[in-house]
């Protein structure tokens, strides 16, 4: 019997292999998936380990090369250029043309070395930007005299003259200016009444800015007058703060105060005074939770989740504010802040802000069936039926709707989704602060800053100190009221 060559020792080798291990020489090969050595897994992040290795690789690449100033290798650059260019320049010129020579050849040194550094930006361009300098500024506030500036905001605190915050005199007999200078142009008076008198201040001291919202602001002129632009413009303060070049809690500081005095002076007038004007009533539901301790108030519950989907009409309980709006047509707007949206809540706003015999147009909600009985011109659409407009007269203009309203209310949401949520206690102050700015949409933004400043200067001493120690305390919840 013939075998394929090898086939023998391959037989003898096997054989020779299960003898030595059966006689406890070799060790059996057992195959078991615990024995294998487990798969070597993600590495994950570590912020403090990779901070460690930064730090070692940045002592030795010190240790290596001494970092030496940007001054320093210049100076030393042009110290060897000099030696060099004494050396090989022409003996016979003087030493006036040397001196030239060598200033030419440094300035032409330096200008390629500028512009062989890479730009800060994307830019590529082969000259430097004409408008570098002015870029660096904040807008035309820093292009203004610091004086100025004050003086503008004093003619706005006292438009008919100085007047003293603590006894309220007038006379410009008693009222002297004793430091123009103080803090770059604000001034300083002192009455002679209350210095006599003993009264509160030091002496009888005061500044344009004592007893306001901005006593004791630790800002200077230009950053006030940018950070109320911004506001009237409604920026938000993350990207006031950005812009002004301050810390962000500045900002938030400021916007609060500013909104909480525009919610003391909002005007609680009628906005509807006689029988030809127009007013459109509608209801708009914000959501809105409790965030923190805002307003000093415990969270007793559970933290909703994001995207809040509530159908149907909302209350102060169910974090979706309802937000009552009546609007003149051609006119002003006031909005309220309510608990809930019932006959009960909104007939005694309706009673204040419209006069009886007007004419009143509102969608077809069953809480607006009361004005036709108290005496009011009332007409509906009905928009759950595909109708948003009617003409009743037949001249082919649609006079009955309430989309001015609706308008408003576009609005609204988008400056509320400005902030990226909003606590519902503070939520009457944004509020305000929209109603403000809506009803002065007409205006320019110089115009809107002046108003804002106007409303600031507006609140009497005792109401700022108030107010200050509730912002300092974050009890709004007594500041912003909400009806219902």
């Amino acid at each position: 019997m013939k075998h394929a060559p090898g086939l023998w020792h391959i037989i003898l080798a096997l054989s020779l292999i299960v003898t030595y291990t059966l006689a406890g020489g070799w060790p059996m090969p057992v195959w078991d998936e615990r024995l294998v050595p487990p798969a070597r897994g993600r590495q994950r992040r570590n912020p403090r380990r990779n901070r460690e290795r930064w730090a070692r690789r940045l002592a030795r690449r010190q240790r290596r090369q001494p970092p030496v100033s940007r001054a320093a290798r210049r100076r030393q650059r042009e110290r060897i250029l000099r030696q060099i260019l004494n050396a090989s320049l022409v003996p016979e010129a003087t030493e006036q043309e040397r001196q030239r020579s060598i200033e030419a050849i440094l300035s032409w040194g330096a200008k390629r070395e500028k512009k062989e550094e890479p730009s800060p930006t994307a830019e590529t361009a082969d000259e430097a930007d004409p408008l570098a300098d002015l870029r660096q500024a904040r807008g035309w506030i820093d292009h203004m005299d610091e004086r100025e500036l004050w003086a503008m905001l004093v003619r706005i605190r006292w438009p008919h003259g100085p007047v003293c915050p603590h006894c309220g005199e007038r006379d410009p007999q008693y009222l002297t200016l004793i430091d123009p200078d103080y803090r770059g142009g604000l001034g300083r008076w002192c009455c002679r009444v209350c210095a006599e008198a003993g009264d509160p201040g030091e002496g009888g001291t005061f500044t344009p800015l004592s007893g306001t919202i901005l006593d004791g602001m630790r800002i200077d002129i230009r950053t006030l007058w940018l950070v109320v632009e911004l506001f009237a413009a409604g920026k938000a303060s993350v990207e006031t703060a950005k812009e002004a070049r301050v810390n962000r809690h500045t900002t938030d500081r400021l916007f609060r105060l500013l909104r909480a005095v525009i919610y003391q002076t909002r005007s609680l007038e009628p906005i509807v005074l006689t029988p030809d004007d127009i007013a459109e009533f509608d209801e708009v539901y914000i959501t809105a939770g409790l965030k923190g301790h805002a307003g000093g108030l415990q969270l007793e519950r559970e933290p909703r989740k994001r995207g809040l989907k509530q159908r149907g009409r909302g209350t102060w309980d169910s974090d979706r504010l309802p937000v009552f709006g009546l609007l003149c047509r051609g006119g002003q707007a006031r909005l309220f802040v309510l608990r809930n949206v019932q006959t009960e809540t909104i007939r005694p706003i309706v009673h204040q802000m419209v006069e009886r015999g007007a004419r009143v147009y509102t969608d077809n909600y069953c809480i607006y069936h009361f004005l036709s009985r108290d005496g009011y011109q009332h007409k509906t659409v009905n928009h759950g039926a595909g109708e948003y407009a009617l003409d009743l007269d037949g001249d082919g203009k649609c006079e009955v709707h309430c989309n001015t309203m609706e308008c408003a209310w576009s609005w609204l949401r988008q400056m509320i989704r400005t902030y990226r949520g909003v606590s519902k206690v503070y939520l009457p102050l944004y509020v305000a602060q929209f109603e403000f700015l809506f009803n002065r949409r007409h205006k320019n933004r110089w115009n809107r800053t002046l108003d804002v400043l106007q409303a600031a200067f507006q609140v009497e001493a005792t109401s700022a100190a108030d107010l200050l120690a509730c912002v300092e305390s974050a009890q709004f919840a007594e500041v912003c009221p909400v009806a219902g």
